[in-house]
């Protein structure tokens, strides 16, 4: 008979799983995959979606201080610093938990998690892109002579632009987690 409150045997050994499905997905995404790319992004993603979350938060008091007292533009520009952070946060993880899923239903395997992975790193690099696009000039230092021409090309483009990478970016992740087989 099953047990009321769990829905499991009485005698039945209970493991510990996460109800968390953020949590449990980067466990399961890096304890079940067989690829070492992967591995490595659940531990670059959780650094970066933790340094992000972390920027978030202090950045949210010191742009209210800043725009308090200001229009309806400033108000929507405190919101806009939310749902943009919440939406880099979950581009960033996506790969992560859309291999961890795949593991916990039994249908993981290393070809997807290896496109998951590059995507993920893509989704990464966009956003490295997207913070030279709208560099101050000020701010901006000779790149190296390997890659100058790629840098100077991107300080050059409107920092208006600078949208446009990680939004390509996390639609790529968006076909990978789709096709991904």
């Amino acid at each position: 008979m099953a047990d009321a409150e769990t829905g499991t045997e009485p005698d039945a050994p209970r493991t510990e799983e996460s109800r968390s499905v953020l949590v449990g997905s980067f466990r399961r995404a890096y304890a079940d995959t067989e690829s070492r790319l992967l591995k490595s992004y659940v531990v670059v993603s959780l650094f970066l979606g933790g340094l992000l979350a972390l920027l978030l938060l202090l950045a949210l008091p010191v742009w209210v201080l800043n725009t308090a007292g200001g229009s309806e533009l400033a108000t929507f520009s405190r919101a806009f610093l939310i749902v943009g952070g919440v939406l880099l946060l979950v581009a960033l993880v996506a790969p992560v938990v859309s291999a961890g899923r795949r593991h916990a239903r039994g249908t993981g395997n290393t070809r997807a998690d290896v496109s998951l992975a590059l995507s993920g790193y893509v989704f990464v690099l966009s956003l490295y892109v997207s913070l030279l696009i709208s560099a101050p000039p000020d701010q901006r230092e000779a790149p190296p002579a390997l890659v100058a021409p790629i840098v100077e090309f991107l300080y050059s483009l409107p920092a208006t632009y600078a949208v446009a990478p990680p939004l390509v970016a996390a639609a790529l992740v968006l076909v990978v987690h789709h096709f991904a087989e």
